[in-house]
């Protein structure tokens, strides 16, 4: 467990201290501020790829599907040469980034998550880009601690206060980013602790609102509670999306392995880095909304618009499609994709229900996408609280936290009796043993001392 260190006369004063905590809070907003618009010009760029392969004929189609591959390995390629650490959301590099990056080595991450994750987007991978906003803010923490800017006196404190900012301004969630920083980062417990995280929070939030206005936000009207009949039917939603969620993890670890026995060999990944993105090309041809973010499809569930055969041939496709361009180590993401399938199975469910019943209210609906959302973030990430808050705060449907808590208990029930670890520790245990076994091959190829 962490130790706590109360503040004593040896370190920063605490005022000196809170006002680096305003000033790191400030940092990790602009920064994602800026990855954010970085981000926004990536789904431009695509958009406007798939309205060139329309307009001029099969020339620039396959001028499209080139464009798409060029850019998944060149996200890979900068990744893998310049800053491993930016790989995928970076969540379990930013563990361990108080022991092992420096400032340079920040600087050098800040600047390949940018790009890499403007080549990642553009390509259509379809990953997240709040959860690189966790690393950004971590990065830029260390940053402003290295050159006395961040007035705080340990760099563990930090890489926590930067994350948990990060991840604030990314959903516009202040009290996520809170609750995240002592579940996933294992920040202690202490007050202390609570009023300066509370603060870079706050601060992070306030300073994307200002110049972004909300920028990830799926509101949903609700009016009243439901009644007491209907809650065992929440037991089903948190079922159906821990089955989901159950498949998108074991298919993740699989692929993910597959592709780690690549890792020793760049040119090869970034090869088949190349190769899937050309095949995201055609996939961008065809149904271009199936690729990027996905914010039609959030659209299309909360408005109820989305039929029932389109919305699972939708989950069918974003899962293996998620899976597999995480895999290959790009800049990117899974807590939106987790979001999705959330909300996905929560539409599915309710429009099966709705069909077998003979209809539902339009509160029904919502409680169950909201339900779906917690449920998928809370299995796969055994982060309950940071999963029931950041539904509620980036849906507003304060009133359904008990339908929450039993869609949630019932997914991470689900997972744990097929003993699945939560999926960033599976995801490091991968990555460790791969670095064994590297290790080992470099040790065996050293040759014997003379001495």
């Amino acid at each position: 467990m962490a130790t706590y260190y109360p503040p004593s006369n040896n370190d920063v004063p605490p005022f000196r201290e809170q006002i680096g905590t305003v000033v790191i809070g400030a940092a990790a907003g602009l920064a994602a501020v800026g990855f954010h618009a970085v981000m926004n010009l990536a789904e431009v760029a695509r958009a406007r790829l798939a309205i060139l392969a329309t307009s001029y004929g099969i020339t620039a189609q396959i001028g499209v599907v080139v464009t798409c591959g060029i850019l998944a390995a060149t996200a890979v390629l900068l990744v893998r040469f310049f800053a491993p650490e930016a790989e995928g959301s970076g969540i379990a590099a930013v563990m361990q980034a108080h022991r092992t990056v420096g400032a340079r080595r920040a600087l050098r991450i800040l600047w390949v998550k940018f790009l890499a994750g403007f080549c990642a987007l553009s390509s259509g991978m379809p990953l997240g880009r709040e959860g690189p906003s966790v690393q950004i803010g971590a990065m830029s923490a260390i940053v402003l601690r290295q050159f006395g800017l961040g007035l705080v006196y340990y760099r563990r404190r930090a890489v926590e206060l930067g994350a948990a900012a990060g991840l604030a301004a990314a959903f516009n969630a202040p009290l996520s980013g809170v609750v995240f920083s002592f579940e996933l980062l294992k920040q202690p417990f202490h007050a202390h602790n609570c009023f300066e995280t509370i603060l870079a929070c706050a601060i992070a939030d306030w300073v994307c609102r200002l110049f972004h206005g909300p920028v990830f936000e799926l509101p949903i009207s609700l009016d009243g509670f439901r009644e007491w009949q209907e809650l065992p039917t929440f037991a089903l939603v948190g079922l159906c999306t821990g089955v989901v969620c159950l498949v998108f993890q074991n298919f993740l670890l699989f692929v993910a392995k597959r592709f780690h026995k690549f890792h020793d060999f760049s040119n090869k990944i970034i090869l088949v880095t190349g190769l899937w993105g050309c095949l995201l090309g055609v996939i961008l041809l065809i149904k271009p909304e199936v690729l990027g973010i996905g914010h039609q499809i959030f659209e299309d569930a909360i408005h109820n618009s989305l039929p029932l055969l389109p919305a699972i041939l939708i989950l069918a496709s974003r899962i293996p499609l998620s899976a597999i361009s995480y895999a290959t180590g790009a800049p990117g993401g899974l807590i939106v994709p987790a979001l999705l399938f959330g909300v996905l199975s929560g539409h599915i469910f309710s429009t099966s229900y709705a069909s077998i019943v003979g209809g539902v209210d339009a509160d029904f609906h919502a409680v169950c996408l909201v339900a779906g959302m917690a449920a998928s973030i809370g299995a796969l990430f055994r982060t309950p609280l940071t999963a029931t808050i950041m539904a509620v705060e980036i849906t507003g449907a304060y009133d359904c936290l008990l339908e929450i808590s039993i869609a949630y208990l019932t997914a991470h029930s689900l997972l744990g009796l097929a003993r699945q670890p939560d999926l960033y520790t599976a995801l490091g245990r991968i990555h460790e043993r791969h670095a064994g076994k590297q290790s080992t091959r470099l040790s065996a190829a050293r040759p014997p001392s003379t001495y």
